[in-house]
């Protein structure tokens, strides 16, 4: 069950960090028609995404670290400031609830808009470059002729 979130989130964020390399280039090229590919990502990378990029359970679990005061087990920064960033919110929603349910909110903040994908301009480069060369090869390869 885990591998099947992972891959659905992995499947998420591939489907927004494209669709935020569009939008960038749409946006770039009506002021700079001659916009570099280069450009393009780095003004992708520097924009918004519709949520955060984590399971429920890891989420939960380096949120409780945080909680506790505890190192996080990350050497990824960009990871680690996500987790940051998630514990940052839960904190400031967790203080009127009852015990209970405080890891519920939890839920509704992994879906909220995040402050940035989270990941390095090499990550979302290689992203981007990998979709589009698979989804360039999809298209060419020739129709089974029953």
């Amino acid at each position: 069950m885990k591998n099947i979130i992972e891959q659905s989130v992995r499947e998420m964020r591939k489907r927004d960090v494209i669709n935020s390399f569009f939008d960038s280039m749409k946006e770039l090229r009506k002021t700079r028609p001659f916009a570099t590919q280069n450009e393009v990502i780095e003004h992708a990378v520097k924009s918004k995404a519709p949520r955060f990029y984590v399971t429920f359970e890891n989420a939960r679990r380096f949120v409780s670290l945080l909680m506790r005061k505890k190192e996080l087990p990350i050497t990824n920064k960009n990871k680690a400031e996500m987790y940051r960033e998630l514990y940052r919110r839960y904190r400031e929603r967790a203080k009127d609830l009852d015990a209970r349910y405080k890891y519920v909110i939890l839920e509704d903040i992994i879906e909220e808009p995040a402050p940035s994908f989270y990941l390095d301009e090499e990550t979302f480069r290689g992203i981007v470059y990998k979709t589009l060369r698979n989804n360039s090869k999809k298209r060419i390869q020739p129709q089974a002729i029953a």
